[in-house]
């Protein structure tokens, strides 16, 4: 019996439906993706040659998209599961939908990786979707009433604070320590302060050397941070640093 097929007969149907169609959904909308750009262009009579196409200018944006992708799909396809399909061709993943997902099984008192919560998280992710789809056909509508309302002195101001307030609430969870069922993990933001320190330094250090931001480097920084985040948790709970503990007891 092939690994593959001891796999699948081991996976829960939910999830083994959602990889199955997940994979489906995925090669239609890179499908749609990339032939209506094609299509209009020959409509046109638009279509450009290789070399107008791959330059320098594409090549540097490709330089820090593509590990960007790799290093998205490495880290956030554990917290979402078979959800990850919807949520990858949808987009909006930092901001949105991976926030929705989290907070969806959080509520529900499930853990990602498992049946339950990848059931949660995809619903989430759907629901999230479809609201998206709702609000902006509606703003589209409306948007020659509610475009003074954007223009606000106000509204500019609070609308730059709305990402790093929603991330804010969402990391005060890894203080409290509120994972859910009896068991919590105790002093588990320990895991992340070796990557907090190595980024500080990096970017103290490009802009010493003036070297502007590591914005062109977050694709690798996410892919090199990884392996250091996952071992230092791995030797500060070998230590004895990161704990999990009984909710009520604390032991």
């Amino acid at each position: 019996m092939s690994k593959n097929t001891k796999t699948a007969m081991s996976m829960d149907p939910f999830q083994a439906w959602c990889h199955r169609w997940g994979r489906v959904g995925t090669v239609i909308a890179l499908v749609y993706m990339i032939a209506i750009p094609f299509i209009v262009l020959a409509y046109y009579d638009s279509v450009p040659s290789v070399g107008e196409v791959i330059n320098l200018s594409t090549v540097s944006i490709l330089l820090i998209y593509i590990p960007v992708g790799f290093s998205e799909a490495l880290s956030y396809t554990p917290i979402l599961g078979c959800s990850a399909y919807l949520t990858f061709i949808t987009g909006n993943i930092m901001n949105l939908k991976l926030p929705c997902a989290a907070n969806a099984m959080k509520l529900a008192g499930k853990e990602p990786n498992t049946p339950e919560g990848e059931a949660i998280s995809s619903v989430a992710v759907a629901v999230c979707s479809i609201m998206t789809i709702i609000i902006l056909a509606l703003a589209a509508l409306l948007s020659t009433w509610i475009m003074p309302v954007f223009e606000l002195p106000a509204v500019k101001t609070a609308s730059e604070y709305l990402i790093p307030a929603l991330f804010g609430s969402l990391t005060l969870g890894l203080f409290a320590s509120t994972n859910s069922g009896q068991k919590v993990v105790k002093n588990g933001i320990a895991g992340v302060v070796p990557v907090l320190v190595i980024v500080s330094i990096l970017a103290l250090a490009v802009r010493i050397l003036g070297g502007g931001s590591l914005f062109g480097a977050v694709g690798f920084l996410i892919l090199f941070m990884l392996p250091i985040a996952i071992i230092s948790s791995r030797i500060m709970w070998k230590k004895g640093i990161i704990k999990v503990v009984d909710r009520e007891t604390g032991e």
